[in-house]
């Protein structure tokens, strides 16, 4: 009996701009939608990009550079064989990532709210009268 040997092509697939810029659209709605709704000093527009976004060492034109590097990587572990269309795989692949990104840079001990809680009180120099 011969053995049949299936080849899979193991080469990541070629991602262009083009193919990137199908999905700002859907960048901008996470912007929008998770980022900017957990800081004030934040703002969509691409004039105010540069304002650091509280204690996290971010701005929002970090956001967008992160978001877009991860449809990126999503469109690049693409394949067609899949059963999903590819926006479906894009957003759950961002669906994760801005998940994981928001749980880490908005926790407490990382300095997310720090600065509207009362000073005191972080430092542990309430009086316990």
């Amino acid at each position: 009996m011969e053995e049949q040997q299936v080849i899979t092509s193991t080469e990541p697939r070629q991602v262009t701009d083009a193919m990137i810029l199908q999905y700002n659209q859907m960048i901008e709605s996470f912007l929008r939608n998770s980022i900017a709704k957990n800081w004030n000093e934040s703002d969509t527009s691409k004039n105010n990009d540069e304002i650091g976004l509280g204690n996290s060492g971010w701005t929002m034109s970090d956001m967008r550079q992160y978001l877009a590097t991860e449809v990126f990587i999503a469109l690049r572990n693409y394949k067609t064989e899949y059963k999903t269309k590819e926006s479906t795989f894009v957003f759950g692949h961002l669906n994760k990532r801005v998940g994981s990104l928001m749980k880490k840079l908005t926790k407490k001990s990382k300095g997310y709210g720090v600065w509207s809680s009362n000073l005191e009180e972080i430092l542990g120099e309430v009086d316990s009268e």
